[in-house]
């Protein structure tokens, strides 16, 4: 039997060439189809929660560089009525899809017109004006630097921020609670 072992290998060389190799190692490289899918489902699930941090995020920011906006209008307001001693009342409105403040000698218009030039139009329409005013009505009275107390409220997904006039003509914003919640608006102190 020894003198055909040789002949039976060369029957396994030639059915075999050396250019094909066997791998009968069990260190098999590559990835199944479940583990694709299990990274696929693993990125969308970032993915997702990361484009939401960022919408919110978004939002935030709007919010919070709208009501400043509309704080540093109202100290406008406030500085040409002290200037021309007289009284500059605050009102909301819209114009087109926008909401806007204006400041006029009149109490009564919602259509943002202003006989002064004194406008502000919020940067993005997913922003809301609210307005809560006392009898006298919100605006600045130039003698004494006095006005009338109440507060406007800019508002959007983010949450709430408040602009408070009170009757000294102090000028404060602060962000109110939604559902017993305070959200988070850097900068801005809770009311």
């Amino acid at each position: 039997m020894h003198k055909y072992l040789p002949v039976l290998r060369l029957r396994n060389y030639f059915r075999y060439p050396a250019v094909m190799t066997i791998n009968t190692d069990n260190n098999e490289s590559g990835m199944t189809l479940i583990e694709m899918m299990l990274v696929i489902a693993i990125m969308a699930i970032l993915t997702s929660s990361g484009l939401n941090s960022w919408q919110n995020y978004q939002q935030r920011t709007l919010l919070e560089q709208a009501s400043a906006g509309a704080l540093a209008f109202m100290a406008q307001v406030q500085f040409a009525a002290d200037w021309r001693n007289s009284a500059y009342r605050l009102r909301i409105g819209r114009r087109g899809n926008v909401g806007c403040i204006s400041a006029g000698l009149q109490a009564e218009s919602s259509d943002c017109h202003s006989e002064v030039g004194l406008i502000f139009r919020l940067p993005d329409p997913g922003l809301s004006l609210e307005i809560a005013q006392s009898d006298i009505g919100l605006g600045f009275y130039g003698l004494r630097n006095t006005a009338g107390s109440g507060h406007l409220v800019v508002s959007n997904q983010a949450g709430r921020v408040r602009l408070v006039i009170s009757a000294k003509g102090r000028l404060r914003r602060c962000s109110e609670k939604v559902a017993g919640q305070s959200p988070y608006l850097p900068g801005i102190v809770s009311c």
